[in-house]
């Protein structure tokens, strides 16, 4: 770009010299923060136009102020006539663009059309371009931009609504997830309080039928004391030791009858909790309870 008068920056021009708190705007991109100045252009730049700046050959040498000395203002006319600048050769920087190659369909300075396009079909681009606005490769090229531009919409519209549908699908999924983690816990403390309540009732008829014994052994215990003492007492006495021997025959028959009942009844019913094969292969499974599968056909 040939050096031009130069112009203030629109953040500059609204905000008025003694306000320097606003950001300058780059000039090429607007409403973006420049980080630099160049001195030929006369212009400032931002990021990503100085990047541009620094790979184009005609303006890669061109000097440019960063920080403090990038200046805040520049003149009024660059913007209005930045595109008003004629284009250099990138072969001959000094030279101006005014030729166009049909032949290798290049642009062309004085010099390109002496040095590599002395055979070729050459076209004066002043001439060429007068109703060139209104031409048919022109006219295609701005429907081919408006296409681009349809499927670039058509493109970011699929993605958006793609990732609607990834955010619904994973919150949908997790849902039904979590609900079945529920039904999960819901049947395990179903399953428990059954299996606590068997263990109980075992517990209650075992302890129903040993108590029992406890008490009939506890009566026989007394009873025989008390034979045992009535017999002792009667040892000095032997008709009446030997009438109450009598008596007591069938007594303590009865109560060995009853003594050997006792023995063959003291027992409990073992038993113990058998894991569930199917939930045990759950638990010792990578994949145990559920796994996230992608559907065949459906695609991004």
């Amino acid at each position: 770009m040939a050096e031009v008068p130069g112009r203030m920056s629109p953040t500059a021009v609204d905000a008025g010299p003694a306000d320097v708190t606003k950001p300058i705007e780059c000039h090429i991109c607007h409403n973006v923060t420049a980080i630099a100045y160049c001195t030929v252009c006369k212009i400032h730049l931002c990021t990503r136009c100085v990047h541009t700046h620094n790979k184009v050959p005609v303006t890669k040498s061109h000097k440019l102020l960063t920080g403090s000395a990038m200046p805040l203002f520049t003149d009024s006319s660059v913007l209005d006539t930045a595109f008003d600048q004629p284009e250099h050769c990138p072969d001959h920087q000094k030279e101006e663009i005014k030729f166009f190659c049909t032949k290798h369909t290049n642009l062309c300075c004085v010099a390109c059309t002496v040095v590599q396009h002395q055979s070729c079909n050459i076209e004066y681009i002043p001439d060429v371009s007068k109703e060139f606005a209104s031409s048919e490769e022109y006219m295609k090229l701005v429907e081919r931009i408006q296409d681009i531009e349809r499927l670039v919409a058509q493109c970011q519209a699929d993605i958006h609504r793609c990732k609607d549908t990834v955010d619904t699908m994973s919150k949908d999924e997790i849902g039904i997830f979590l609900s079945f983690k529920a039904e999960i816990i819901a049947f395990l403390n179903m399953r428990e309080a059954q299996l606590l309540t068997e263990i109980q009732r075992r517990r209650d008829e075992d302890d129903s039928i040993l108590q029992k014994l406890i008490t009939q052994s506890e009566s026989m215990k007394i009873t025989t004391e008390k034979i045992k003492r009535k017999l002792h007492a009667l040892e000095s006495n032997p008709e009446r030791l030997f009438m109450w021997t009598k008596r007591f025959q069938d007594q303590v028959a009865g109560l060995q009858t009853a003594v050997k009942e006792i023995q063959k009844k003291t027992g409990y019913r073992k038993y113990e909790v058998q894991k569930d094969v199917t939930v045990e292969a759950v638990l010792n499974s990578a994949t145990g309870v559920a796994t996230v599968e992608d559907i065949p056909g459906i695609e991004l």
